[in-house]
């Protein structure tokens, strides 16, 4: 019998790259051993360093929210927000460093869907205690903090044409031929997405005989799945039962323009003889572009003089002659609009549900992501768009109009590895829509515009008997956005996800270091010297080794099976999770007492000059999670003849 102790390393516990490597390495001898004929091996012991390490495989997942803090599963009702899913791109058991850089980019990923978040200084910290030992994770989510200054995109800016032609030119946007509904869709550094931190998006040059309609909207893209067709419309027809409809449930009939087949998220609306105002919103069961009485004068039930909040409460719309500059602003929820620099509308009182159809329904995760959209009757008919308060790629992680909760819930995408000026569209293979569409999503926004805040005011009292209105929150200090905070949805939790969305449910507490939680309790929301959400860890992660390490010698000539690949193996042994002294991280060592022999199937005597040792996983992939040295003593005997 033979004795054959192995090591990775002439220098114990060596952790320098170049001298070791723990789980694979070659011992020479300098006298070869004579294996006689016949013989077997087992493991007689191990001796390993495994890394600590956090397991986050494919069945883990964390979903996160952005929005006011609930404490009832019915205040979904009054929210504007929704849950925002995140694939597990981790995947894998990860030392505490590499799964705070991986973890990073989930964040900057699902974070990057809100424009005020500044999704490209996200930080993800090693947090140590006292003793200087790991705790968890700092997680930082910053939010800009300040306004935007005015963009106009350059011309190679995408124009999306819906319907119609229309063309684009030193910040001017003209129709080529009569009903022309088209969007400017800026990306990169070229621009982005409307600020929700006052940003301002403001036409000029409006023509008063102009039967025109500018607005701000959530994105227009192309859905490769449909040939490059435009979300809701096959070829120039807006039609409702394709599925993608950016606008959920809207039908022809329901919105504006000649052929009430517009939708934006916020217009106003030069018909000829008076100057209109709609944002989206619904009845029960349906969604429409709804009028913004904003010229409401008199109190009646459905309705109260609405000199808070316009100008114009003259029980009269503004006559199309007064056409003249329009202005949208956004600050979180609230929208102000203003012709010729006069405030049309502008969320100042909302005390009582009376306002709820005189003022703009406020904004929605699906229309977090906002770009300039006009719509002409007649050809040549232009607009200016003169100032354009918007975010881009300096603060937004894959500044694309693609990159956007709503386009995500409905199409696949193309945004891993696309350049800045590479777009999604009707020329683009659809091979490279490298991120499909979140599983069975797309009703999330119809669900959103179903709830009592956004429902028309008469259609929710004779529905419910009552009416309600929401809090519309504007900015904190001047900074974030007000009472909207960071949460991480960690486990299953009612007052976040509906119990209908199973597909979805988070199960990340243990890894994270928030267990027994479901969600971080506090976001650390402030402004200041720091904009945004700062927050620890409240437990530390836990810390195991989930995946099983194997020893696999293949120098020597016994022959296993594995299963798991389909292939003959040289694997010797699985070194089990715990050691003999119960601990599975750190420095380990398994006296191995149940050896089980495999034979060597040399009928001649076998000469070994050197021994190639192995650890792996499953899937004979090196187990990567071992550190310093590891020695493996195997026993070499002739094997015992059993009598008949």
């Amino acid at each position: 019998m033979s004795l054959v102790i192995t090591s990775s390393a002439d220098v114990d516990e060596t952790n320098q790259v170049g001298i070791s490597i723990p789980y694979q390495y070659r011992n020479n001898l300098k006298n070869p051993l004579d294996v006689p004929p016949n013989s077997e091996v087992a493991v007689e012991s191990v001796k390993i360093q495994r890394t600590p390490m956090l397991d986050y495989g494919n069945n883990i997942a964390t979903n996160f929210w952005f929005g006011e803090r609930l404490t009832t599963e019915s205040a979904r009702d009054s929210q504007t927000s929704y849950f925002i899913p995140a694939d597990n791109t981790v995947l894998g058991s990860k030392s505490p460093q590499e799964f705070a850089d991986e973890f990073k980019v989930v964040l900057q990923e699902a974070y990057s869907l809100h424009p005020e978040i500044n999704s490209e200084s996200i930080e993800v910290n090693i947090h140590l205690n006292t003793d200087n030992q790991f705790a968890g994770f700092q997680f930082k989510i910053p939010q800009v903090g300040a306004d935007a200054v005015s963009q106009i995109p350059g011309d190679a800016c995408r124009l999306q044409e819906m319907f119609g032609e229309g063309t684009y030119s030193g910040g001017v946007i003209t129709a080529d031929s009569d009903e022309t509904f088209v969007q400017l869709l800026p990306q990169g550094t070229d621009g982005g997405p409307l600020s929700f931190h006052n940003g301002s998006c403001t036409y000029t040059d409006l023509a008063t005989d102009e039967i025109v309609t500018v607005g701000i909207s959530r994105p227009y893209c192309n859905n490769t799945g449909r040939l490059g067709e435009i979300m809701g419309f096959d070829g120039a027809n807006f039609t409702e039962t394709l599925g993608d409809n950016p606008f959920g449930e809207a039908v022809v009939g329901r919105g504006v323009g000649a052929d009430e087949d517009v939708f934006m998220d916020y217009c106003v609306e030069n018909n000829g003889p008076d100057i209109r105002v709609y944002c989206y919103g619904g009845e029960i069961g349906n969604t429409q572009m709804q009028e913004v009485i904003y010229y409401q004068k008199n109190n009646e039930e459905n309705g109260t003089n609405n000199g808070s909040n316009s100008s114009f409460a003259t029980g009269t719309p503004i006559p199309s002659a007064s056409m003249g500059d329009v202005s949208f602003q956004v600050q979180n929820e609230k929208v102000k609009i203003s012709v010729s620099g006069k405030t049309v509308l502008e969320v100042n009182k909302f005390d009582s549900a009376s306002f709820k159809n005189q003022i703009p329904l406020p904004t929605s995760i699906a229309n977090w992501k906002m770009y300039p959209t006009v719509y002409f009757q007649d050809n040549t008919d232009d607009v200016t768009l003169s100032v354009y308060k918007c975010r881009t790629s300096s603060t937004i992680t894959n500044n694309f109009p693609e990159n956007s909760w709503n386009v995500k819930s409905k199409i696949a995408t193309f945004i891993k590895g696309r350049g800045d000026t590479e777009t999604q569209n009707a020329t683009l293979h659809p091979d490279l829509a490298t991120t499909l569409a979140w599983n069975n999503a797309n009703w999330w926004e119809s669900e959103i515009y179903q709830r009592r805040i956004f429902i028309d005011l008469e259609s929710e009292k004779s529905y419910y008997g009552a009416g309600t209105i929401k809090d519309y929150k504007g900015l904190q200090s001047s900074a974030i956005q007000e009472d909207y905070e960071n949460i991480f949805i960690m486990g299953k939790n009612d007052r976040y996800i509906d119990t209908r969305v199973e597909g979805w449910q988070a199960n990340s507490a243990l890894t994270l270091g928030f267990s027994p939680f479901s969600i971080n309790q506090d976001s650390g929301m402030s402004h200041g010297a720091f904009d945004g959400a700062s927050f620890t860890s409240v437990a530390k992660p836990s810390l195991t080794s989930q995946q099983s390490t194997f020893i696999r010698v293949p120098t020597l000539t016994h022959e296993t099976y594995n299963f798991n690949t389909g292939n003959p193996s040289k694997i010797l042994f699985q070194i089990p999770r715990f050691d003999n002294s119960g601990a599975e991280t750190g420095a380990l060592y398994f006296q191995n007492n149940d050896k089980t022999f495999i034979d060597l199937k040399n009928a001649a005597p076998l000469r070994l000059t050197d021994l190639d040792v192995q650890l792996v996983r499953k899937d004979e992939t090196f187990a990567k999670d071992l550190t310093g040295s590891t020695e493996v003593v195997l026993v070499i005997r002739p094997q015992h003849k059993h009598s008949d």
